[in-house]
């Protein structure tokens, strides 16, 4: 309320810069020297009026001039001053006090009552131009405000008591899949399964009900293209004259979040599984292998040393020479156990004579012919030899047990920002979902396990494939989190 009244009162008064102030100044100067005087400055008569009454009728135009140009208080002060001349030549100089006091009150009447029009007129001007600037800046406000719920990522729609969609912004589209002006005046029942509408129904019973509904809450719909939309959604009330008249609801897209979610946790109990698997196999093949073998080994020495005597000194070399050997069948078991859990050659000569070696060992195994193409690269961290040797290792088992390949190939190179490594067969290939998320859910966890374990470094997987033409798998990983670790 002050700063109204003191923007008012600025506008009111006038300012010493402005010219009309001091021509007002110089004409009520030279007009009251006039006024009062009876010598060279007094007006000349026309018009056959007096010259006091041509004066006193001068007054009031310079009385309208300043309500015109200088605002209320600025032509208050020049009514003031005029009154007092006119008044004064009226009572102390005047010989016809009658007509003077009346030609001097009627421009003073008049004077005030145009200031005071005059006044009104600028006044509703203003407020005229005042509420012309609100209305552009609530338009540009309501233009901004459409923009941002345009362009907002959170779909937000508004639909009546029926359910009937009365808003709805672009977000939407993306979301349910149809355009706005076809989700206008349709139904929400359209595109929701009989679940969805269940927890609708009860979602409105309880804001009917002015009970408290969670802030958000998850929702399904059905998209155009009849595939199923995960939605994390707040419903609030919109109220006119204290009743509910539509409801507004502000929903964000979540169906790859729970999809990621989803087959994590199937990921999870899967590798928990493999991991019970492994160790079963690991304790069954250490009890039907080594157990075995080393408790031969243990009645083999118990029989030489209980017999020797007995024994002539070549049988007991040959005996001897049985416990070696068995005892490096035991040997290389072990070993073999332990290169499957954590390869030695990895931490002692690298990756690259890591990556020719599980070659080796898969060639041996499965008669897979596989070649090994490796660029000059810097030396890498630990954690990413493991993660690369991991995949590698993974895909290799890949397409051993499941490709039906006869040749494979691994290419590792380095540019400027990356290293890649590349591993392809020509095995028969398979169908690829349309997301790497989707993999678990068709129980592929090993190409998901790769995926996982190159987020680990910063990289991303890529695989390619086709029924009949093999399968390529392409690990990226920026070249810099190397360098950091490094240093």
């Amino acid at each position: 309320m002050g700063i109204s009244y003191l923007r008012a009162y600025r506008r009111s008064t006038p300012r010493l810069k402005n010219p009309h102030l001091w021509i007002i100044i110089v004409l009520f100067v030279v007009l009251t020297i006039s006024h009062f005087s009876q010598g060279p400055f007094s007006l000349p008569t026309s018009l056959g009026l007096s010259r006091y009454t041509l004066e006193r009728f001068l007054y009031l135009l310079l009385m309208l001039y300043a309500g015109w140009t200088l605002g209320l208080i600025g032509s208050g002060v020049v009514w003031l001053a005029s009154s007092t001349a006119m008044l004064l030549r009226t009572f102390l100089i005047s010989p016809n006090f009658r007509d003077a006091l009346v030609e001097s009150l009627s421009s003073l009447i008049i004077g005030a009552l145009a200031i005071t029009l005059m006044e009104a007129y600028h006044q509703n001007k203003r407020r005229q131009e005042s509420s012309e600037k609100a209305m552009r800046d609530l338009e540009s406000s309501r233009r901004t405000l459409d923009e941002v719920f345009a362009n907002i990522s959170d779909a937000i729609w508004v639909h009546d008591m029926s359910g009937t969609v009365t808003f709805a912004n672009k977000a939407c589209e993306k979301l349910t899949g149809r355009p706005v002006p076809e989700l206008i005046n349709k139904n929400v029942r359209d595109f929701m399964t009989l679940d969805a509408l269940t927890l609708a129904r009860q979602v409105k019973d309880r804001l009917m009900r002015g009970e408290a509904v969670e802030h958000r809450y998850e929702q399904r719909l059905i998209k155009r293209d009849g595939s199923e939309a995960i939605m994390q959604l707040a419903t609030h009330i919109i109220t006119s004259d204290g009743k509910p008249v539509a409801f507004q609801n502000l929903a964000r897209d979540i169906t790859e979040e729970r999809k990621l979610r989803d087959n994590l946790q199937f990921y999870l109990r899967k590798v928990l599984q493999a991991q019970e698997e492994e160790r079963k196999r690991l304790a069954r093949e250490l009890h039907d292998d080594a157990s075995q073998q080393i408790l031969l080994l243990t009645h083999d020495i118990d029989n030489i040393t209980s017999k020797v005597d007995h024994y002539r000194p070549q049988e007991l070399r040959n005996e001897l020479e049985k416990l070696y050997e068995l005892s490096q069948q035991i040997y290389q078991g072990i070993k073999r156990y332990a290169q499957a859990l954590r390869p030695g050659i990895l931490d002692d000569l690298g990756l690259v004579p890591a990556f020719q070696w599980l070659a080796e060992e898969t060639h041996t195994f499965s008669g897979i012919k596989i070649q090994v193409t490796v660029a000059a690269i810097p030396l890498l961290p630990p954690e990413t030899q493991l993660v690369l040797f991991r995949i590698v290792q993974e895909a290799l088992n890949n397409i051993q047990r499941h490709s039906g390949a006869s040749q494979a190939s691994i290419t590792m190179e380095c540019e400027a920002t990356e290293v890649r490594v590349t591993i392809t067969d020509n095995g028969k290939g398979f169908e690829l979902p349309s997301q790497l998320s989707d993999f678990a859910s068709q129980g592929k966890l090993g190409l998901t396990g790769m995926a996982e374990r190159a987020h680990l470094i910063g990289g991303e997987l890529e695989v390619s494939s086709q029924k009949g033409r093999g399968t390529t798998i392409v690990i990226k990983a920026p070249l810099k989190l190397y360098t950091e670790s490094i240093s």
